[in-house]
């Protein structure tokens, strides 16, 4: 599994889905395997499979680390429940938001796709200023950079899965 996700990191995908694949058919009841699994699903662009795998790791494992949602909000994101998406965001987001600029991201998104502009903006802005504070590439990098990289880090191999969250984040402020 862990190869199977450094695969899908390198944006692998078919050795990514092998790999994964092959963990899962080994260990069908470890929790762990199925959630990376179902985001794997997702960022190939089989999102509903991979909410339903998600689901069976939920079950599996009914007290979940709280990183399973990370996966979870992002495989509802991209099918179109983004009440859904962004109420786990908030969830992951609430206590510390500027700790997970990632998640303010996808929650800025699913906010703009609600048409919660206001709240998306915000979200935009702490995503922004966490990332200027931790970024330690090119020293001339700004936003359209910090929005590449996030959009990269994502790990989508679809074209319509991308164009979904730039069009999100582009409607919440951010230059996607």
């Amino acid at each position: 599994s862990t190869l199977g996700y450094i695969c899908l990191t390198w944006r692998d995908f078919k050795r990514a889905e092998h790999h994964l694949g092959l963990a899962k058919l080994m260990n069908p009841n470890d929790a762990t395997i199925l959630i990376m699994w179902a985001w794997m699903q997702g960022a190939i662009g089989r999102a509903e499979e991979g909410l339903a795998g998600a689901e069976i790791a939920y079950r599996l494992n009914p007290l979940y680390p709280s990183w399973y949602n990370y996966y979870k909000s992002r495989l509802l994101f991209q099918t179109e429940r983004y009440g859904e998406a962004a109420v786990l965001l908030e969830q992951r987001t609430f206590a510390t938001p500027e700790r997970e600029p990632r998640d303010m991201a996808w929650r800025a998104a699913a906010y703009a796709h609600l048409n919660r502009i206001e709240d998306a903006e915000k979200c935009g802005r702490v995503f922004l200023d966490a990332v200027s504070r931790r970024w330690c590439g090119d020293a001339a990098a700004g936003p359209v950079d910090y929005v590449n990289w996030l959009v990269d880090v994502s790990y989508l191999r679809e074209e319509k899965d991308v164009d979904r969250l730039r069009q999100g984040l582009r409607l919440a402020g951010l230059p996607a």
